[in-house]
């Protein structure tokens, strides 16, 4: 009896200390911070009225595509000058977001989600190519989606997911060679459908993923002012939009069912222009 009940103590603290892992994982993950939002499991994790709180966390990169772009000029305020500005590609632009997740069953078979957070980016000598860097301040990042279960037998579910999100970037773009300050302001909505099985085992591990489809659309501006030759102060303005085609990717992930109801997951997404790293701690009510 007294070797049980020490392997049975055992086996609580070791529960206690994958959460708590877990936990710092996410909270100190956010502090030291791509787009692409986590996903999860693609089937709904809720039954009819059970409530979902957790915490998100994503790290990832992609190329973004800047396209119809204009610039204006003016001198002391008065307009001088316009035009077209060239297309070309932002690359590796990173991006760190921290969410609350909020999510609720509708049906045992669809749960809905909300998630509202801080995001964070930067990129370096691709706007100006000039040794330029931009790091942005922590602003708003909110989203929301779907689930639903096609098929469940067992351990196996097949199931779908739609989820979209928004976020500002504000910053200032910086080269050590630069006398006049440089401001960026980058908005971006981001969509993910996804679909693909997971597959549970042991009550306590679970796999899943597949094949998703990410869209991503925006706008860059950026402003900055000289003093030029003539003595006035030169105001440039210049604005794109990000028009990202449908990129088709994949992905994988492990989900650990913890103590209390709680769960926590890491995941890998891949497309052509994107790649993102993912994990979310999850209890269900």
């Amino acid at each position: 009896m007294v070797t049980v009940t020490a392997l049975a103590r055992t086996g609580k603290t070791a529960k206690t200390w994958i959460l708590g892992f877990a936990l710092m994982m996410v909270v100190l993950g956010g502090s030291v911070a791509l787009a692409l939002d986590p996903m999860g499991p693609p089937a709904s994790g809720l039954k009819r009225g059970q409530f979902r709180m957790g915490v998100d966390f994503s790290h990832g990169e992609m190329d973004l595509e800047l396209r119809n772009g204009v610039w204006a000029e003016s001198i002391d305020g008065v307009f001088f000058d316009s035009g077209d500005a060239t297309t070309f590609t932002l690359k590796d632009f990173e991006i760190n977001r921290d969410y609350a997740n909020f999510g609720f069953g509708l049906t045992n078979n669809l749960e809905v989600f909300l998630r509202m957070g801080g995001t964070e980016g930067n990129f370096g000598d691709s706007l100006w190519e000039d040794e330029e860097e931009f790091e942005s301040s922590s602003d708003l990042a909110v989203g929301g989606g779907i689930k639903v279960t096609f098929i469940e037998a067992g351990g196996f579910k097949l199931g779908g997911l739609f989820q979209a999100s928004w976020a500002a970037f504000d910053g200032q773009l910086y080269a050590p060679h630069w006398a006049a300050a440089d401001f960026v302001q980058v908005d971006i909505t981001e969509v993910q459908i996804a679909v693909g099985p997971s597959y549970t085992w042991a009550d306590r591990i679970s796999i899943y993923g597949g094949p998703f489809f990410h869209f991503v659309g925006g706008d860059l501006y950026d402003t900055f002012s000289e003093v030029d030759t003539g003595g006035g102060l030169l105001t440039s303005e210049y604005a794109w939009q990000i028009d990202e085609d449908s990129v088709f990717g994949a992905y994988f992930g492990l989900q650990l069912y913890l103590i209390g109801g709680c769960s926590f997951n890491v995941e890998y997404q891949r497309t052509a222009a994107a790649d993102a790293f993912g994990a979310s701690l999850m209890c269900r009510f």
